[in-house]
Order: structure tokens, then C-alpha cells, then sequence
């Protein structure tokens, strides 16, 4: 069995892959396309999912959008099933750097997911000094399948993704950073079935 990531490489500075620089304040917070994942596998017993809990934005968050919405496939214990819940992880990162708000972040991680706890922290840092990344999008494009444990409800997937040129900018509108676009992005992830749907094991 391939060990997934979590138990193969311990997390480091998670700011080094470009996923999130920024979050207050963004003008924009498109939904991810849908796509397929680039893996494929045989069928596995698929147990009967009970509904994931949707956070809704709380009073910190800086504005409103729509929550992401979570598509059945997603919500199934199948190789296919995590990897459309890996694009759905890509678009609620968006949504939470957009509303400044990582509640549902949260929600769908294990407490013990060092990036998750990495990205929500930053979340909550830029939304308090007021800093933005106007046109910051993580673009889902596909999975690929590192390792994949059915047994023990586990899988490691590398996320591909592409990501537009960005701007960090402070509260004045002063330009704190600049990002060069990535067309051939990707971070891996590691997901675990716990009580009937997929929780964020760890994101590096």
C-alpha cells in the first residue's frame, strides 16, 4: 500500500504553493467549472451518505456569496466521488477567501490538518488588516490518484489547477506583493471517509 502524504512528508510553509496569499475583500469569487477527475477505478461498495453539515456565512465574514454547493457524486465512497469532492475543497477554499469567512473551511477538515488550520489562520489574519487579492481564483482542472486505501476509507490525490495573476494588496490599496499566473498549478491532498462523507485528512 502507498502511503499517503500526510504519513510520507511532514507539512511545510503552505504560502510557498501560491494557493492562498489572500482573502478579505475579493471582488470576485466565480465558481469553479465542474470537471471529471483525470482518475478512473473500478467500483467499490459505496455506503449510504448521510447529509455533510453547511456552514453559512458568520458575522465575521466581509461579504456574502453563494456557499458552494456539494453534488452527490461527491458525497460517495468511490475514487471518482473523492476526486469531485477535491474540486469542491478548491471552491470552498474560493468561497472562504472571498467572504474572509473560514467557517466552512473548517467544517469539512479534520481539527488536525496542519494546511487547513494554515489556510483558515491566514484567512482570518488578511480579513482583519484588511488586506485583498482582487482576481485570485484557484481553477480546479483535475486529480490525479497517489494512493488509495478503501480498507482503511483512504486516498491521496495530487489537485491540478490553474490560477490568474494577482495583486496581494493593504486596506489603502497599496500593493503589497505580486503573484505571476500559474497554467499548470497543483497541491495534493489527502482525504479520509469518516461517518458516511469525506473529511480533509490533510493539504499541502
Amino acid at each position: 500500500m502507498i502511503q499517503l502524504h500526510r504519513a510520507a512528508a511532514p507539512l511545510v510553509a503552505l504560502a510557498a504553493t501560491g494557493l492562498l496569499v489572500g482573502c478579505s475583500n475579493e471582488t470576485v469569487a466565480a465558481p469553479v467549472a465542474s470537471s471529471t477527475t483525470t482518475a478512473t477505478s473500478g467500483p467499490v461498495a459505496t455506503p449510504t451518505p448521510s447529509a455533510t453539515p453547511v456552514a453559512t456565512p458568520t458575522p465575521v465574514a466581509t461579504k456574502d456569496f453563494p456557499v458552494p454547493e456539494q453534488d452527490d457524486l461527491s458525497r460517495t465512497f468511490t475514487v471518482d466521488g473523492a476526486g469531485t469532492f477535491a474540486a469542491y475543497f478548491t471552491r470552498v477554499l474560493n468561497y472562504s477567501r472571498a467572504t474572509g469567512d473560514p467557517t466552512l473551511l473548517r467544517s469539512i477538515s479534520d481539527p488536525n490538518c496542519g494546511g487547513c488550520t494554515f489556510y483558515a489562520a491566514e484567512i482570518d489574519e488578511y480579513r482583519s488588516k484588511g488586506y485583498s487579492s482582487d482576481g485570485f481564483i484557484v481553477q480546479f482542472t483535475g486529480t490525479r490518484v497517489d494512493s488509495w486505501n478503501p480498507e482503511a476509507g483512504e486516498i491521496g490525490l495530487t489537485i491540478l489547477i490553474t490560477r490568474p495573476a494577482f495583486d496581494t494588496t493593504d486596506s489603502r490599496g497599496n500593493i503589497l506583493g505580486s503573484e505571476e499566473g500559474e497554467s499548470n498549478g497543483e497541491f495534493w491532498i489527502d482525504l479520509n471517509w469518516v461517518d458516511d462523507h469525506w473529511v480533509v485528512w490533510e493539504v499541502q
